[in-house]
C-alpha cells in the first residue's frame, strides 16, 4: 500500500470528459468520489473492478487489476455487524443469568439419532487406527453428559451439520443455541426464551413480539383442522384426516409424516406472526428425547415466531432403557426410510446409568431467530458464504 495515499478501494465507475476524469471508488461500504482535472498518467489503462490508491492530484496506483468477476456473494457490513452484536449479546444474557459456556466436539461417535435428518461423515486415521466419526446435527448428546457429570446450567453456540438441506431457512451449516437446567423443568426454560427474545430485540432496536402464549397442539388441531388429537390416535386416522383437509400426503410412510405435513400446511403456516408462541404437548411418537407427561404427551415444545420455528424445549428423557428403546426406534425408521444408519454414543448411555438429573433443555437455531428480529425471509442473507 502506496504511503500517503488519499483514497483506496475499487473501482466503482469511471467517467472522462475531455482530459478530466472521475472516478467512483467503493470501500467499507463507503463511496468515495475522486475528480482529476487532467487525468493522470497510464489511468487510461483503468478498469472498473480495478483496485487503486489515489496518492495525489496526478498519481493513481494499481493495487491489484479485477481479472475475473467476483462471486455473487455480498459483504453487508452493517449487517454482519448487527450480526457479531447479537452474538455477543446472547452471550451477555447468559453470563448475566448465571449460565456457564461449554465447548463441544465438532467431530463425534454419534451426530443424533433423528429419523429425518441426514449427516456428514469422516474417518479418524491415526496408524492401523481407523474411526468412523460424524459432525453433529446438535451439540445435545454431550451437554447432557455435562449435566450428568455435575453441570447445572450451561450454554454453548456450536456449529451444527445437517446434509440435503438448502432452502430460504436451511443451510447444511448453521449455528445452534442450547442450554440446559439441571433439577428444573419446561416452564423455567420458556420464562428464559422470553427474557432472551426481548433482551435482543432491545440490544439491536427492533420490535419485541407483540404477545407471548401457551397452546397444546391438541388444540391446534381441534382449532385448525377440527380434529381431537389424542396421544393414541392412530396413522390411518391422520391419514383420514389429511385426505379430509385436502393435503398431499402421497410422500408420507409413518405416522411421524401424515403427522407434521398436516401441522405444516394447516397449522404451521397460519399461525400469527407477530406472537411469540409456544406449541406443547406433542404426541408420543413425536416425544423424541422428552418424557411422557402422566396423560400420555411428549412433555417438550417448540417456539414460533414471524412464520419460522426458532426452537425445540424437552423435559430432558433421563430413563436409560426408555431411551436406549427409543435410540433403537430411531435407527430402525432411518433404516425403513434408506438413510444412513449412525452408531450410537455408549458414553452418553454411560451417563445415563449414572444417573442425570431431570433437566429441561431448548435447541434454538440462531440463524433463524436472527431472521425474525431483523426482518429477513432468507437464511443466505445472514452468511458471506451461504451454501446455494
Amino acid at each position: 500500500m502506496p504511503s500517503g495515499a488519499q483514497a483506496a478501494g475499487r473501482i466503482y465507475k469511471i467517467e472522462k470528459d475531455g482530459e478530466s476524469l472521475k472516478l467512483t471508488l467503493s470501500r467499507d461500504n463507503k463511496i468515495h468520489k475522486i475528480e482529476f482535472a487532467k487525468a493522470p498518467e497510464h489511468s487510461e489503462f483503468l478498469l472498473e473492478g480495478d483496485l487503486v490508491a489515489v496518492v495525489s492530484a496526478t498519481q493513481i496506483v494499481l493495487l491489484a487489476p479485477q481479472k475475473a468477476p467476483l462471486p455473487k456473494r455480498i459483504f453487508n457490513k452493517d449487517l454482519l455487524a448487527s450480526w457479531s452484536e447479537y452474538l455477543q449479546g446472547i452471550k451477555d444474557f447468559f453470563t448475566q443469568e448465571e449460565f456457564l459456556e461449554l465447548k463441544t466436539p465438532s467431530l463425534v461417535a454419534c451426530p443424533g439419532t433423528e429419523p429425518s435428518l441426514d449427516v456428514f461423515s469422516t474417518v479418524l486415521q491415526v496408524g492401523s487406527r481407523k474411526e468412523k466419526l460424524y459432525l453433529p446435527t446438535s451439540p445435545e448428546l454431550h451437554l447432557k453428559k455435562a449435566l450428568a457429570l455435575g453441570a447445572e446450567k450451561i450454554f454453548e453456540i456450536a456449529p451444527c451439520f445437517r446434509n440435503g438441506e438448502i432452502t430460504e431457512r436451511h443451510q447444511p451449516e448453521f449455528l445452534m443455541l442450547e442450554w440446559y437446567r439441571a433439577y428444573d423443568n419446561l416452564s423455567t426454560i420458556k420464562i428464559d426464551v422470553e427474557k432472551l427474545v426481548v433482551f435482543l430485540a432491545k440490544k439491536l432496536k427492533v420490535e419485541a413480539p407483540k404477545k407471548v402464549r401457551s397452546v397444546s397442539i391438541a388444540e391446534l388441531f381441534k382449532h385448525y383442522c377440527d380434529f381431537d388429537l389424542q396421544p393414541d390416535t392412530t396413522k390411518g386416522a391422520l391419514k383420514s384426516l389429511a385426505t379430509k383437509l385436502g393435503v398431499d400426503v402421497r410422500s408420507a410412510e409413518s405416522i411421524d409424516d401424515y403427522f407434521f405435513l398436516i401441522f405444516m400446511e394447516k397449522i404451521e403456516s397460519v399461525l400469527p406472526a407477530n406472537e411469540l408462541i409456544f406449541v406443547e404437548k406433542y404426541p408420543p411418537y413425536q416425544a423424541a428425547l422428552a418424557r411422557l407427561t402422566e396423560d400420555g404427551w411428549g412433555d417438550r415444545f417448540e417456539v414460533y415466531w414471524k412464520g419460522l420455528e426458532l426452537a425445540n424445549a424437552f423435559h430432558e428423557l433421563n430413563d436409560p432403557g426408555i431411551q436406549r428403546l427409543r435410540s433403537n426406534e430411531d435407527l430402525e425408521k432411518k433404516k425403513d426410510m434408506g438413510k444412513e444408519v449412525v452408531t450410537l454414543d455408549e458414553e452418553f448411555f454411560q451417563c445415563l446409568e449414572a444417573g442425570m438429573p431431570p433437566s429441561g433443555g431448548i435447541a434454538l437455531g440462531l440463524e433463524r431467530l436472527f431472521m425474525a428480529l431483523i426482518g429477513l425471509s432468507d437464511i443466505t442473507n445472514v452468511r458471506v458464504f451461504s451454501k446455494s
